[in-house]
């Protein structure tokens, strides 16, 4: 007998059908079907519910937050807007009756706030 041969007889020795164990058939079915859903105990409900409760109540707390943080920024922001302009005016008419009497320019003189 060939190589060839004694492999073929290997394969078709390897490959021989096999009759089941008994009882297979019965195992695979019963794994198949389904189980019957477990109720969860009460007190899981109520726990899930507080957590619900508690997480949304901080988010909204957060989100209230966040928004009274915005709003208050943009009131300091139009404050400075304000202040600005109201500086920049009052610059523009120091400097426009300093140039009526003959002003040119500033000598400035540096404070200290440590003296």
């Amino acid at each position: 007998m060939s190589g060839m041969e004694q492999f073929e007889q290997q394969l078709r020795e390897t490959f021989r059908r096999v009759d089941p164990p008994a009882g297979l058939e019965h195992k695979i079915l019963r794994r198949l079907r389904p189980r019957a859903a477990r109720p969860w105990p009460a007190w899981a409900a109520v726990a899930a519910g507080l957590l619900i409760a508690v997480g949304g109540s901080l988010g909204w707390m957060r989100w209230q937050e966040q928004r009274l943080r915005a709003q208050q920024a943009e009131l300091v922001r139009q404050q400075l807007e304000v202040t600005l302009r109201v500086t920049a005016r009052t610059l523009a008419r120091t400097e426009g009756r300093l140039k009526s009497i003959g002003v040119q320019q500033i000598q400035l003189q540096e404070a200290s706030w440590q003296d």
